[in-house]
């Protein structure tokens, strides 16, 4: 909801909009990190704190037993300057800061991908978020097909990424000692753990970038290959690069089918032209 009560500049506007986000998503913030989110001295940003807070006090508070110095939100904390939508929050992220998202979190920590319509519980992001930061483990309370009701699971998470649809968190597991794509969406709590001894740069397929050879199906006529081809943009077989983590996802969404052999022209204009070097990044079949 955006504060019209009271004429800010539009610095000072971008400045609370930040704050804000950050409260919501990220479950607070410091005069150090929107520094570096704008680029500018602490002083600067700490002024900018100041007059929210005399603006709207009810909406956040200094906690400093936190290790992080953070402010957190109010149980009574209302939205003046944004609205409480996830993507949003990610637009004005990735439009604002790519430098913040990676001093803060790594330069492979967030993974904007596609175009999401999920929205995740901001309760669950908060504390991700800071465990991401912390290096710490959390427990999950994690809904599945294998158990609709929820199991807890041990993970240690390192990023957030997005499958076109669904937003996930890239985290190891610790029962299954491996690497490990969570859905937001099915995550009904997290709990604070300790410090984890797991590296992020032990997940390789997560930080191995392969490139999906893709190509009209053959079936096709030469007509209509031309015609599926133009549809991107190209006029010959083409290349998307992505994370050897994301090859299945990327796949998916734009419905590209692996083996043409299986499935019709029709059905799925686009394929694979290199599965067999590609294949370790699929993931297995039901």
């Amino acid at each position: 909801m955006m504060d019209t009560k009271t004429e800010f500049t539009n610095q000072q506007t971008e400045r609370f909009k930040a704050l804000e986000y950050m409260l919501y998503w990220e479950g607070g913030t410091n005069a150090t990190r929107l520094s570096r989110f704008f680029g500018v001295h602490v002083n600067v940003i700490s002024k900018a704190i100041l007059l929210y807070r005399q603006a709207h006090p009810d909406n956040l508070v200094f906690d400093g037993k936190d290790p992080e110095k953070v402010f957190i939100p109010t149980a009574k904390f209302t939205p003046k300057f944004t609205r409480p939508k996830w993507s949003d929050y990610v637009d004005f992220i990735f439009h604002n800061a790519n430098q913040y998202v990676s001093e803060t979190y790594g330069s492979s920590a967030f993974s904007k991908g596609l175009t999401p319509i999920q929205s995740p519980n901001p309760e669950v992001t908060r504390l991700l978020f800071k465990a991401i930061r912390m290096g710490k483990e959390v427990m999950i309370d994690y809904r599945s097909r294998t158990n609709p009701l929820g199991k807890n699971r041990l993970v240690t998470p390192f990023a957030i990424a997005n499958d076109g649809l669904r937003w996930h968190c890239r985290a190891y597991c610790h029962s299954r000692e491996c690497f490990a794509d969570f859905n937001l969406g099915r995550i009904m709590r997290v709990d604070l753990k300790g410090k984890s001894s797991i590296s992020f740069q032990q997940d390789i397929i997560w930080f191995t970038f392969v490139d999906i050879e893709i190509g009209p199906h053959p079936e096709l006529t030469q007509e209509e290959q031309n015609l599926v081809l133009n549809d991107f943009g190209y006029d010959k077989p083409f290349k998307i690069r992505t994370r050897g983590a994301l090859v299945d996802y990327t796949i998916q969404y734009y419905r590209i089918a692996k083996d043409p052999e299986k499935v019709s022209g029709k059905a799925f204009p686009l394929v694979v032209l290199n599965s067999d070097d590609i294949n370790e990044y699929f993931f297995p079949e039901a």
